[in-house]
């Protein structure tokens, strides 16, 4: 047979192939994104780790140093189908948001413990992503803790004004997760202006309707460099803050009784007085 012949009936057949393998991807990803869209929360967890069975399974590194790694390869292997992942990524991260935190469409206490860290494996997909798009989903998952934390702070600026939204969240621990997260992206920044705007939102919350979130401002308090100068308002608070709840303080401070932001105020201040540093 000529060379150019074999040539030529190689290349051929690399296309073919090529081809093939490229519409049983398309074929594969189409199915598993459909199932992701289900309104059955057992289907949509099955589709999700098929869905990242999928992208996991022809990864060429042996060893690649993580989520991000593996996601970036797999849209740089399928470019044609990066885009169209992505969204749906992080539409099911939106769903699931509303299945585990909003309770919307599911019946209160029905979430299993294998629900819950397939809810916490969605927020880590979604925060490896490099992806602005991303940012109200992981916004949506703030009151959840770490995961999604970190998946914000990569967005820095980006991030702030969505999260800076949510300080006026009906919900209490979304605001108070939200407090938490603009004053460390804030903080971030590092410079005397966003420094002075933290410091006002904690002033600002401490008078806020929830406990929860008063709580929280407290101890925010107890990071900054001018906590001193706190001291008289932290003196106030430990001794009329009107929320008290079932049980007794385990520093004593409260008698028989329990006022949980009187508590996080003592606090605050014996570590203030000990000079001893925020735990954040």
């Amino acid at each position: 047979m000529r060379p150019r012949l074999c040539l030529f009936l190689a290349l051929t057949i690399c296309t073919i192939s090529g081809a093939q393998r490229s519409a049983s991807i398309d074929s594969r990803v189409s199915g598993t994104l459909a199932r992701m869209e289900s309104k059955d929360l057992a289907a949509r967890e099955k589709a999700f780790d098929d869905m990242m069975g999928l992208i996991s399974e022809e990864r060429h590194q042996a060893r690649p140093s993580g989520k991000a790694d593996v996601l970036a390869g797999f849209f740089r292997r399928h470019p044609d189908q990066a885009d169209r992942v992505r969204v749906a990524l992080i539409q099911l991260l939106s769903t699931e948001n509303d299945a585990f935190i909003s309770g919307k469409n599911t019946t209160p206490g029905t979430h299993t413990e294998e629900d819950g860290e397939y809810y916490a494996e969605v927020i880590d997909t979604i925060s490896s992503l490099d992806d602005e798009r991303a940012i109200p989903a992981l916004v949506g998952a703030m009151t959840t803790g770490g995961m999604a934390k970190q998946g914000l702070l990569r967005y820095g600026d980006k991030a702030l004004g969505p999260v800076l939204e949510q300080l006026k969240n009906p919900d209490a621990l979304v605001r108070a997760a939200a407090l938490g997260m603009s004053v460390t992206l804030l903080e971030k920044r590092n410079d005397p202006t966003s420094h002075k705007h933290a410091v006002d939102i904690i002033r600002s919350n401490l008078t806020d309707s929830a406990s929860v979130v008063r709580s929280h401002a407290v101890r925010e308090i107890g990071c900054l460099d001018e906590r001193q100068d706190f001291v008289p308002t932290l003196e106030n608070i430990a001794k009329t803050d009107p929320e008290r709840f079932p049980g007794k303080a385990q520093d004593g401070g409260d008698g028989e009784e329990f006022y949980p932001v009187r508590y996080d105020a003592r606090r605050v201040l014996r570590d203030i007085q000990s000079n001893k540093r925020c735990a954040q």
